[in-house]
């Protein structure tokens, strides 16, 4: 996870508006540069779980 986290804040020092991570079991999680997000300000209706 230390890999992911580094790739996070490389994205967010390149001026991303949000980092979206999903994780081996399709939990998705959304960041911006003030940290973890409850949801996307993007897209906020998206999914927070992908189904397999």
């Amino acid at each position: 996870m230390e890999e992911m986290e580094f790739k996070r804040n490389l994205y967010l020092e390149a001026q991303a508006l949000e980092v979206w991570l999903c994780n081996e079991q399709g939990q998705i999680r959304f960041y911006n540069e003030q940290g973890e997000l409850e949801q996307s300000l993007l897209v906020p209706n998206f999914t927070k779980q992908i189904k397999r």
